[in-house]
């Protein structure tokens, strides 16, 4: 019988502990998260930065070609016969515009495309839009190279206030450059 008393007693008091605690949790309020802060400045590039699918409209002849000078190559990139131009349209792609568009591409973790024949990515901020097109068939690319392929073409053209292409002539054939956002993209016959 004391047994039955002594457990009585005990499962009491652990409720009447239990309820009094339970009365303090319900009534504790969980801390507030901090409201995220107003960014501004560089950070805030991105925001308008896009990407979109197109497809290649304006032809151009491969006679206004030039190859891509050996010093100017970036190390990694695949060894073909790549060539470039550079053109004044008017108004042409704002450097510093066309510098976010090639830092998001590169910042892509190296991410894989599969690109149709005749078709193109695009990639606009502001003035400037970058495309990456395969001309002739279907490719499969990553956001390195052709984040590697616009670096190239800024160095070459868009520093020096113009837009430019570079062109990949070896299977599979592909072209890569910036326009002042909204122009056709260029193609070229290299099929």
């Amino acid at each position: 019988m004391k047994f039955i008393i002594v457990l009585t007693s005990f499962l009491s008091i652990a409720t009447a502990l239990e309820s009094s605690g339970a009365e303090k949790r319900g009534t504790h309020l969980p801390k507030r998260a901090p409201r995220p802060d107003k960014v501004s400045g560089v950070e805030m590039r991105t925001l308008k930065y896009r990407t979109s699918i197109g497809a290649p409209t304006e032809q151009r002849s491969t006679a206004t070609l030039a190859r891509v000078p050996g010093v100017q190559r970036r190390v990694g990139a695949p060894q073909a016969s790549d060539f470039f131009e550079c053109t004044n349209p008017n108004p042409s792609p704002a450097t510093a515009d066309c510098k976010v568009v090639v830092d998001q591409v590169l910042s892509s973790s190296d991410d894989e495309f599969i690109i149709a024949a005749n078709s193109c990515l695009v990639f606009s901020y502001q003035t400037c839009q970058a495309f990456f097109c395969s001309l002739c068939e279907t490719l499969t690319t990553t956001s390195g190279f052709i984040g590697s392929q616009l670096d190239t073409v800024d160095a070459l053209c868009v520093e020096n206030g113009q837009a430019g292409t570079i062109v990949g002539e070896d299977a599979p054939q592909w072209d890569a450059g910036f326009t002042y956002a909204g122009q056709g993209l260029p193609t070229f016959d290299v099929c």
